[in-house]
């Protein structure tokens, strides 16, 4: 149980901490790489060191200083075979991403995570690995625990059914190690981090358009490379609401990454009229850029669907509650993916804000949001959902009392330091 109170205005800046899911993918291609490599300012939070885990039981040495993880690796060809179940934790991507990597390798495993993964279908992974040769399956049907044995890897061509970047993360990695060329096409782009940082580290990937070709043998190309981590924008997502709806606030977000698979949020809040400006953006594969977001007293409703939708997926909690701050009623569709994630976070955020006083209502594929004011402070639950637990705290912005977050420590799986940040800014403001 955690007691929150947060008093606005908020204001100062903030340097947004580096991004989950590059840092997840930078381990992994630094660990495969042979030699030494640099990553700056990773995120250190419980999922991705579940991850850096991994890779020491595999024999990579990893070095955490300040800001900075250094990996010496002895090269995916000298890797140990674990001798126990490899830990993934609450990590869908740590699952999802080292089933590819450890089934394209044919190193016999196991892979095991915690309550809330044990929940989470495995087969959109499963499905497409074993096409391709990977000898994988779920103990529990399809679910967690997932073991790997050795197979024949060959390439594949792919058409994603839904959009979703770990699926085809675990086959790009998976199709490092095949002999022949590898083909996925997307209907809808998911985050493409997989594909900007595979051409990072030498990998010959070519991507246009929707569609992605891997060459055969492409393991061979990859180089040992230090890697800058731009912020989390999904972190930084929390702020922006935060500002956006607490009178008074002006806030300045730094180094926070603009990635266009993953900008849905700055899309969303522009239709709605916020006051977001974008400051000193990088003309880079991995862009990053600083955000001065302030109070906007009147945000328009907004419809959020189609193709936005995997821009900004991890994003629509916090968005539903900016929703209800609208002068009019939100519609959030398309956003099945939702069920699947730590929880089902469509009936998450409508239960726990409706707790509160907000009217939401849940649907097959997203929610109703109405305009509404939070009533009363009563204890609410993250359900060991980092990101329900954060925008949970934000809620309480609209409120004078504190609240009261049951499992708040969950917020550690991808921002330990957000609490901390979130009262530097009240205490500036």
């Amino acid at each position: 149980m955690e007691i929150i109170s947060i008093q606005g205005p908020l204001k100062g800046h903030v340097t947004i901490p580096g991004d989950k899911s590059m840092t997840h993918r930078a381990i992994m291609l630094a660990s495969l790489a042979q030699g030494t490599s640099i990553i700056n300012k990773p995120l250190l939070g419980e999922d991705c060191l579940r991850t850096a885990e991994i890779f020491q039981s595999l024999g990579v040495s990893m070095q955490f200083k300040e800001e900075q993880l250094q990996i010496t690796s002895p090269g995916f060809k000298h890797f140990k075979t674990p001798h126990q179940a490899l830990y993934t934790g609450n990590s869908g991507t740590t699952t999802r991403l080292m089933a590819g990597l450890l089934g394209g390798l044919g190193i016999e495993s196991v892979l095991s995570g915690d309550n809330s993964i044990g929940k989470r279908p495995m087969n959109r992974v499963i499905e497409p690995l074993q096409q391709m040769g990977v000898k994988i399956r779920g103990i529990e049907n399809n679910y967690t625990p997932l073991v790997i044995e050795k197979g024949l890897i060959q390439g594949i061509h792919y058409k994603m059914p839904v959009a979703s970047a770990q699926v085809k993360s675990a086959i790009l990695f998976a199709s490092l190690f095949a002999n022949n060329e590898s083909v996925i096409e997307e209907l809808d782009m998911s985050r493409n981090h997989t594909e900007t940082m595979f051409a990072h580290y030498g990998i010959p990937i070519n991507v246009s358009s929707h569609r992605i070709v891997l060459p055969g043998n492409s393991i061979h190309h990859i180089k040992a490379t230090d890697f800058d981590v731009p912020g989390d924008i999904s972190s930084a997502a929390f702020f922006i609401v935060a500002a956006l709806i607490t009178p008074g606030s002006d806030i300045y977000l730094h180094h926070v990454g603009m990635n266009p698979t993953r900008d849905g949020i700055i899309e969303v809040v522009q239709q709605m009229g916020g006051n977001l400006e974008i400051l000193n953006q990088t003309n880079t594969p991995e862009p990053t850029a600083t955000l001065h977001v302030r109070y906007t007293p009147h945000l328009k409703p907004i419809e959020i669907s189609g193709n936005i939708i995997p821009r900004c997926i991890d994003e629509l909690p916090v968005i539903a509650l900016l929703c209800t701050q609208a002068k009019g009623s939100s519609i959030i569709k398309d956003a099945e993916e939702l069920k699947v994630k730590e929880t089902n976070r469509i009936d998450t955020t409508a239960s726990e804000l409706n707790r509160l006083g907000f009217h939401l209502e849940p649907t097959d594929d997203g929610m109703i949001i109405h305009s509404s004011q939070l009533q009363t402070l009563c204890e609410v639950d993250s359900h060991t959902d980092h990101r329900i637990g954060m925008m949970l705290a934000v809620a309480s912005l609209l409120h004078s009392e504190s609240i009261h977050i049951k499992q708040f420590d969950s917020v550690n799986v991808s921002f330990p330091g957000f609490l901390p940040i979130l009262k530097q800014l009240e205490n500036e403001g």
